[in-house]
């Protein structure tokens, strides 16, 4: 098309777009293409804002109205106004442009109140719309209220074209829009590859290198699916070679799933992400071959381990809570019948810590609980649990191979707990009633033996106090 045939064309365009703004009353015309091109008109009555703007964001934004899809004529009305914006919103009335069986775009006519078109107007914008699907070509582009070229905004669907590769461009639509498989593929946050039946890797992007340990420069393609220790199951194991995924499905040609872990911790710093790798089987050239897609599932992962934590963890003091006590101390219960020895419950009350929030509040009474916290967990075995069931009760549970020891723990944790407790230059001198039970038998529950505790507890806080009330 040589440039007076650009400018008829323009022209004709215009001229129907002044022609739909006649014939409804409108305010401003447009016609928006399938690929987001957008040609305005705009009447005198126009406010001098930004409407010319808004009216091109209300014209893409048809293209997503469900009866963009059809042939009759709809409305569509401006959802939210940006900043700047006057307020008011926007509605147009909008016919879609048709070329036999495919959609060009779409003739819109906008006011800020457009009642129902009677049958002149919309006999007038099929006509017109009839007319404008002689003057688009596909894919055309957008012009400015005076007729000069506008720069577009980023079109809704690709236009970068490969031979080989289409994809529907719509519902309802017989036409099909060519994307550049590679740019798409190469763009994804997921990792993506192909294996042929040899076992040789045919497509990769740079995200699926990176999860195989491959630094930046280096490809997977044209090379066997490679070992590599970067790759782990879930429990920490490097992932054999012959068990990742992508061989198993092409070995037998069945889909297969797995997560995964690639990356370590490093300096104590969790370096780990994980992964839901899904491998499926894909004909490549009329032969077995299978595609692979790694996902990068880390952020659920982690706001799945956060959600554990709050749901097992006392959000204070880090202790283990209730329910995790109760899980635990099911756990060694049940254990007893296979290697035998007992399970010691420790129960533990601090005295007079309602003087410490008294006279000092609640915030310096958190932190009181929070070191008597950490100098309990000092006290005891790894593998003991310590929790806090609430306010300032703290249960240990302990269980052992051989006879009860309960008495040498509580008075290790009498030792350890005699000292002050510094917190804010302060010394609070806080002691605690402790009473404990143990048992040798697996078909004791858990709640049961957690009151049986508690009751011994406060037998040992009672004898307390009578002890020194008789020292008066």
């Amino acid at each position: 098309m040589d440039v007076s045939d650009a400018a008829v064309e323009s022209g004709s365009i215009d001229e129907a777009l002044h022609t739909a703004l006649d014939l409804c009353l409108g305010l401003g015309a447009f016609i928006v293409s399938m690929t987001g091109g957008v040609h305005l008109a705009l009447s005198d009555a126009m406010p001098p804002d930004d409407g010319s703007h808004r009216i091109e964001v209300l014209a893409r934004n048809c293209l997503s109205h469900p009866a963009a899809r059809g042939r009759d004529l709809f409305w569509n009305a401006e959802v939210s106004t940006e900043a700047g914006s006057a307020d008011r919103s926007l509605a147009c009335v909008v016919m879609p442009v048709w070329a036999g069986d495919l959609e060009l775009g779409l003739l819109g006519v906008v006011d800020t109140w457009l009642p129902e078109p009677d049958g002149y107007q919309r006999a007038g914008l099929a006509r017109l719309a009839a007319d404008l699907a002689r003057l688009l070509p596909e894919g055309h582009e957008g012009h400015g209220v005076d007729g000069g070229a506008r720069q577009a905004t980023p079109p809704r669907r690709a236009d970068h074209v490969v031979p080989d590769v289409r994809v529907p461009a719509r519902p309802g639509r017989t036409g099909s829009v060519r994307i550049d498989a590679a740019d798409l593929i190469a763009s994804l946050d997921d990792g993506v590859m192909c294996l042929d039946a040899d076992g040789t890797v045919v497509l990769a992007n740079r995200s699926a290198d990176a999860v195989h340990g491959l630094p930046p420069g280096r490809t997977l393609l044209g090379s066997p699916l490679p070992m590599t220790s970067a790759l782990r199951t879930e429990d920490g194991q490097v992932l054999a070679h012959d068990r990742h995924p992508a061989m198993l499905a092409l070995e037998d040609g069945v889909a297969r799933d797995a997560h995964l872990t690639v990356g370590e911790e490093v300096d104590g710093v969790d370096g780990q992400r994980h992964l839901a790798v899904t491998a499926r089987p894909f004909p490549i050239e009329g032969h077995r071959g299978v595609l692979v897609v790694l996902h990068d599932t880390t952020a659920e992962w982690m706001e799945q381990q956060r959600l554990t934590h709050y749901a097992l963890y006392d959000p204070l003091t880090g202790l283990a809570n209730r329910y995790l006590l109760i899980e635990e101390l099911r756990r060694m219960l049940q254990g007893l019948g296979r290697r035998g020895g007992s399970v010691a419950l420790i129960y533990m009350d601090l005295d007079d810590f309602k003087r410490v929030n008294d006279e000092h509040g609640h915030d310096m009474g958190d932190e009181v609980l929070g070191a008597f916290a950490r100098r309990l967990r000092g006290a005891v075995r790894s593998d003991d649990v310590v929790s806090r069931l609430g306010g300032d009760e703290f249960v240990i549970a302990h269980a052992t191979t051989d006879h009860p020891d309960g008495d040498l723990v509580v008075s290790r944790l009498r030792k350890v707990l005699s000292a002050p407790f510094t917190v804010r230059g302060l010394a609070f001198d806080v002691g605690a009633s402790i009473g404990w039970v143990s048992t040798d038998k697996g078909d004791v529950g858990p709640d049961a033996l957690l009151a049986r505790a508690d009751r011994a507890m406060y037998r040992h806080k009672r004898d307390r106090a009578v002890a020194r009330r008789s020292m008066i």
